[in-house]
């Protein structure tokens, strides 16, 4: 977003994906060489050149040998584990909050930070029963989502929707509203 700085869960979670994204080249590189396992290149070089690969994007990154080994024995990313585990939401799910809050935006109707909560433990009340809490999602898991979306959705100030019609209203408008409708329209 130009002109808005990042807040500090956002950064992190760029560099993140900056970091997943370096991984996953060390990983092609690693996979791409048809030499026996004696002779080929070593982890930390697969991670320098990553890195140099990465830092060609603008995008500084530090990889560790060791975080790629065991990806390349089949672990799993921190991401990739609280998704599986701790997510409340299927990435299809959040597609479907995403599109109703986009609706709802362009309708002039944005949700605050309260309303998308109760929307969301609505709905996952009505799919999961009793294996959601009754207090709902968590105090902070509006904002989370929000990072989590930040392409697609972001906070803003919205200016009264009064306002907007009292602007628009006035005898001229009144007047061919009326006109048209078919009615007198007395003010």
């Amino acid at each position: 977003m130009v002109g808005r700085a990042k807040s500090k869960t956002q950064k992190q979670h760029i560099k993140v994906l900056y970091q997943e994204e370096a991984l996953a080249y060390a990983i092609k590189l690693h996979q791409d060489e048809d030499k026996p396992v004696k002779e080929q290149r070593n982890l930390r070089v697969l991670c320098c050149e990553a890195e140099e690969e990465m830092e060609k994007q603008n995008k500084k990154v530090s990889l560790s040998h060791i975080t790629l080994k065991r990806r390349l024995k089949g672990g799993r990313s921190c991401q990739q584990a609280n998704e599986e585990t701790n997510a409340w939401l299927t990435p299809e799910e959040e597609e479907i909050v995403v599109a109703y809050c986009l609706e709802l935006a362009a309708r002039g109707f944005p949700l605050m930070h309260k309303t998308l909560k109760n929307h969301v433990d609505s709905l996952l009340h009505a799919w999961l029963r009793s294996g959601f809490p009754k207090r709902g999602v968590g105090r902070n898991w509006t904002e989370r989502f929000l990072d989590q979306c930040m392409e697609h959705l972001g906070t803003y100030w919205s200016s009264t929707l009064d306002t907007k019609r009292g602007r628009a209203v006035n005898e001229h408008t009144h007047k061919a509203w009326f006109f048209t409708q078919g009615h007198s329209g007395a003010i």
